[in-house]
């Protein structure tokens, strides 16, 4: 076991409850990012079995500005490859938009607040690190879930719970497993580049998939792990 120092360069998460959505076609980018995180988790496992935890923040960590490079904490981590990761976050997420829709639902300056796991969809509870459930409540009501991200996933299924088999279901398709060697810096990258979303001009279809009116959302971005030495 050794020190091992983590660098998140910025997350963000589906606007949909529970589903990777189609793309949007604004491609605009967010100039803000916001969250809390509650807990950092790894596997050794693609099905994301048996995490062992590395940050924990306690029940009320502070919310983090996540657009840019952002010291998210430290822990001590075996070297290994870690197909999986887990970030137990609270589910509102806040963004700004760095430029107006056409349907001027994205507003320049305007922060938008969006709740990724409403009580909607066919699978409305999260599986926790500590292996207990919870469940999602409607409206903007703020619950406390589990992101998966894993290089099993095949990216289609819920962003809340782990696979239930390699390339089946649920969790977010990340491209390459976290990688833990000597004293390098593990960087989670995440591009969120082009990825707002505006329900009134996708030529007919929804961008976010619950039926709603006119609404900024925000899509999956691309997720990757590079060392830092």
């Amino acid at each position: 076991m050794k020190y091992f120092g983590w660098i998140l360069t910025g997350i963000m998460i589906s606007a949909s409850s529970f589903a990777v959505t189609p793309p949007g076609d604004i491609g605009l980018t967010p100039t803000s990012l916001k969250l809390k995180v509650y807990k950092f988790a790894v596997s050794t496992s693609q099905l994301c079995t048996n995490l062992i935890t590395v940050i924990d923040n306690g029940s009320t960590p502070q919310e983090v500005e996540f657009i840019g490079s952002v010291n998210l904490g430290s822990g001590t981590l075996a070297d290994g490859t870690y197909p999986c990761v887990a970030i137990e976050i609270s589910d509102n997420i806040k963004f700004t938009p760095g430029a107006n829709s056409t349907s001027a639902a994205c507003v320049v300056g305007v922060e938008q607040t969006l709740d990724v796991c409403r009580n909607q969809g066919a699978n409305p509870t999260s599986l926790m690190i500590d292996g207990t459930t919870s469940a999602c409540s409607a409206g903007v009501t703020p619950d406390r879930v589990t992101m998966y991200m894993s290089t099993g996933a095949n990216g289609t299924g819920d962003a809340f719970n782990p696979p239930s088999a390699v390339g089946v279901g649920d969790g977010f398709l990340i491209s390459s497993p976290l990688t833990v060697s000597g004293t390098a810096v593990a960087k989670f990258v995440v591009n969120p580049a082009g990825k707002m979303c505006d329900d009134t001009n996708d030529a007919g279809s929804d961008c976010d998939g619950n039926g709603a009116a006119v609404r900024c959302q925000l899509e999956p971005p691309v997720f990757d792990f590079t060392l830092v030495p």
